[in-house]
């Protein structure tokens, strides 16, 4: 019988193999490219005169996830990131990954020290990344280290806590694990250069906001469910809806200048910009991804018959068709 907190072997590799598809696309296309103001990654050959609607949203530079599975945590710090360059013209902001990521360990093992389901590992969603970022604020990306590899932080703290006895021991124990593996969370950060706590910068970065994930149906039934995603906290609920409703929630999201978090069944990205011709059809959209060429376009096609879920804020269309809206934003208190 494997212990609860056992790790999640292999899936680094499997993210990385599964993904190749898009990978590939994107590298056939980075040469097409050219740089715009700004850090964009715009291509005015690929649909020349064709496009009647564009969008390009402003981006941070892009980061490297690394052998992490923490691209749902790349992904949705970019979205929060580039929303806030719309409301914030010039601004430079860069969120921690690092500091997400310490947020999320340490959500794992409590969740296991009260004896909740699930395992010790990097994976996530972007609705949970959101709700860590509610619950414990979030860093300035100068503030804290990048991110680390997690398997040996996980494994060390599981054979420890492992032999201690009560929940109240464990969770001693764990903080000075997390201290020891992860280092200290400064309790003073930066938004543009100004002194902030990690509270502020979380407010300021959600903007009062709330986000839902759309995934998509498989069988054609709609509604509200438990995500079916491995790497799902137990509490998490996504909404499922027919693909192209999740196509028009893309569309909506860039028109009212706000990026949107794409996931397919093993990894998740950006998608900041699009062009659209004038039926309304996307053409290609504009990556930001946490894997190499880390910008590019990717063709409308490819990116529907990846497309697994999306995570934007909630439009009001769709909110008057829910009778109850689940409150996906706040995992427990540690």
């Amino acid at each position: 019988m494997l212990s609860p907190y056992g790790g999640a072997a292999g899936r680094r590799r499997r993210r990385r193999l599964l993904f190749v598809p898009i990978i590939l696309l994107a590298i056939s296309l980075i040469a097409l490219q050219k740089p715009a103001i700004g850090g964009l990654a715009e291509n005015t050959k690929f649909h020349p005169g064709v496009a009647a609607e564009r969008y390009a949203l402003p981006i941070s530079p892009p980061l490297d996830q690394g052998d992490s599975d923490l691209c749902w945590a790349f992904a949705t710090l970019s979205m929060l990131e580039t929303n806030y360059m719309v409301r914030h013209p010039g601004s430079r902001i860069e969120l921690s990954r690092g500091a997400l990521q310490f947020d999320s360990v340490a959500d794992r093992f409590r969740r296991l020290i009260r004896r909740e389901a699930g395992r010790p590992e990097d994976g996530g969603l972007a609705v949970e990344a959101i709700a860590l970022i509610r619950q414990n604020g979030i860093l300035d990306q100068s503030d804290f280290h990048d991110v680390v590899d997690s398997e040996p932080i996980f494994s060390s703290i599981a054979r420890k806590l492992a032999r201690l006895p009560s929940p109240a021991d464990k969770a001693r124990a764990l903080d000075q694990e997390l201290k020891a593996s992860l280092g200290v969370k400064p309790r003073t950060t930066h938004l543009d250069r100004k002194a902030v706590s990690p509270e502020q910068l979380a407010r300021a970065v959600l903007g009062g906001e709330e986000w839902t994930e759309f995934d998509l149906s498989r069988d054609g039934a709609e509604g509200w469910g438990p995500s079916h995603d491995p790497d799902a906290r137990p509490e998490t609920r996504v909404r499922y809806v027919t693909l192209d409703t999740m196509i028009d929630l893309i569309h909506q999201s860039l028109a009212r200048g706000e990026a949107v978090v794409w996931g397919s069944e093993d990894h998740a990205l950006l998608i900041y910009g699009a062009d659209y011709d004038q039926s309304g059809k996307p053409l290609s959209y504009l990556i930001k991804d946490s894997f190499p060429p880390y910008t590019y376009r990717a063709a409308a096609n490819t990116i529907h018959r990846m497309l697994n879920d999306v995570t934007v804020t909630q439009p009001d269309s769709v909110a008057r068709t829910m009778s109850t809206r689940p409150d996906t934003g706040a995992l427990p208190k540690p």
